[in-house]
């Protein structure tokens, strides 16, 4: 039962997206939980003859891309969703970017999405992800993994959401 009283809790999808399906996934959720969307950009992008080689190396290493927004407070949020695209098995140097950049996290519930083409894949990216937003002070207390058919299943997305909602007191 809801509090009708209540103010309706603040959620935010910060995420990066390469080609499109990360977005795709962040703007099904955005649509059915209300939440503000934050789109994390590369100073630099990478062409498209580089994004393999330079951008899967850098993620690999775990390395950070300069980004827009630089700093992003989350003090605001009620909830916090990270999503990323996995390259090489790790999430993208944008997302990493993104992380050190983030302010306001203390103790702030977390949710982890990663799209990718396998689960095995995407299921080795969470690990990195989940530490670095740790190290910031998120309390991360879901993750999901979407892998080239379940970021396409609307079904799976609303189940994420309906978690989501109940991180968020909204049963």
């Amino acid at each position: 039962m809801t509090n009708l009283g209540a103010e309706k809790m603040k959620s935010a999808i910060i995420f990066h997206s390469y080609s499109g399906i990360t977005r795709g996934v962040a703007e099904k959720l955005s649509q059915i939980l209300g939440s503000e969307m934050i789109e994390i950009m590369p100073e630099q992008d990478y062409s498209r003859l580089m994004v393999y080689p330079k951008g899967c190396y850098r993620a690999m290493k775990g390395l950070c891309d300069p980004v827009r927004p630089e700093r992003i407070d989350v003090s605001d949020f009620d909830v916090v969703m990270i999503a990323s695209p996995v390259w090489a098995g790790k999430p993208t140097p944008a997302i990493n970017g993104a992380i050190e950049g983030l302010i306001g996290c203390t103790e702030k519930p977390a949710a982890v999405i990663v799209t990718c083409r396998s689960a095995e894949s995407g299921t080795e990216a969470l690990a990195p992800l989940v530490t670095r937003l740790k190290a910031k002070g998120l309390n991360v207390q879901k993750t999901a993994v979407f892998d080239k058919y379940r970021s396409r299943d609307d079904t799976a997305i609303r189940q994420l959401a309906a978690d989501i909602k109940v991180m968020m007191g909204e049963v």
